[in-house]
């Protein structure tokens, strides 16, 4: 009997301690995303204490200098990644030819230069919407013809060179709202949440997230699922011109190679971050949150003094066990 009454009162002991624990904090399909803020978290106390150098606010404005583009970008494609059409491979030309756009338009004033390149992210983004929920079209090949498009209006838009700014960009370059928090980070915070409550607090996520999950059956259940779809390109749209725009104030210029890697770190920090790779799970947050993830680990790597190459390969070793480790977590929730 006291045998019996102790295995009792383990188990409910044991029982109440997990009764305790947020489900969403230990429920398969969020494993991943509360890993990496677990990790970020560990990372950062750890190097505050073991790397020389981390724990400055001129190293932690570089980190948040390099979150804010690819964070904005993360943010745009994890709405494709939802939306069950894998990624926007044309993310990388949009940003660079809005470089261009925005150096070469900088003379009208930065607010002015920033909205019209939105603009024009913002049509670019919505045609690759058309072409994807009417037309069709594979959301892979459609998007890498666009790249292609964007890419030789961009070359003749510059005849191939530099286009330097003439004016100020120093605000969205260099500028803070409070000391050691740069604007670009605001703007990418803003961003970040902007699009969360939109669509994860309203009809619209809940029909981006269904279409993801089953487009053949949404379209039967009559959701918006066209018009979901080039709502999500035309925000992706305009997230990768709005990262061009950060890109090209903080060179003060625009040319076809600034910011044309970043698709592939959009979509690490979208895998990283947890958002599933079919599509129809996770948030846009994490996506956010993956693109600093992303940005801490190449920050330690760089103060280790590593080179571009070694962290290159580090990063594509941290997104492969990502993915890995999000499906295993999904065959094990599967099993379970």
């Amino acid at each position: 009997m006291t045998t019996g009454n102790t295995m009792t009162a383990e188990k409910s002991t044991s029982g109440g301690l997990l009764a305790r624990i947020p489900p969403g904090l230990i429920h398969v399909d969020r494993l991943q995303a509360n890993a990496v803020r677990t990790g970020i978290v560990v990372l950062t106390i750890w190097a505050a204490i073991a790397v020389p150098g981390f724990a400055t606010q001129s190293n932690a404005s570089s980190i948040m200098y390099a979150t804010a583009a690819i964070g904005i970008a993360a943010v745009g494609m994890a709405l494709i990644t939802l939306s069950g059409n894998l990624f926007m491979l044309s993310m990388g030309a949009t940003t660079a030819v809005s470089t261009i756009l925005f150096a070469s338009t900088l003379h009208f004033g930065l607010a002015q230069s920033v909205l019209l390149v939105s603009l024009v992210g913002l049509f670019i983004g919505c045609a690759q919407g058309v072409a994807v929920a009417f037309a069709k079209a594979n959301p892979i090949i459609a998007t890498i013809a666009a790249s292609s498009i964007i890419t030789g209006f961009g070359q003749y838009y510059s005849g191939g060179l530099t286009v330097t700014g003439e004016g100020d960009a120093s605000w969205l370059a260099i500028g803070s709202m409070v000391s050691g928090i740069p604007n670009q980070i605001v703007i990418f915070g803003v961003f970040a949440i902007l699009v969360h409550i939109a669509f994860e607090r309203t009809r619209l996520g809940h029909e981006l997230r269904l279409v993801g999950l089953n487009a053949r059956a949404s379209e039967f259940a009559w959701l918006r699922a066209r018009t979901v779809l080039v709502i999500a390109y035309t925000v992706a749209g305009i997230a990768a011109a709005l990262a061009g725009a950060l890109y090209g104030s903080q060179a003060a210029q625009g040319n076809l190679g600034l910011g044309v890697g970043i698709d592939f770190d959009a979509i690490a920090a979208v895998l990283v971050g947890g958002v599933a790779i079919k599509g129809g799970r996770g948030f846009v947050i994490d996506a956010a949150i993956g693109a600093l993830f992303l940005a801490l680990i190449s920050n330690i790597l760089l103060l280790h003094g590593l080179s571009l190459e070694v962290q290159l390969v580090i990063k594509g070793l941290v997104v492969i066990g990502s993915v890995v480790f999000g499906a295993l977590a999904q065959k094990v929730g599967r099993q379970s």
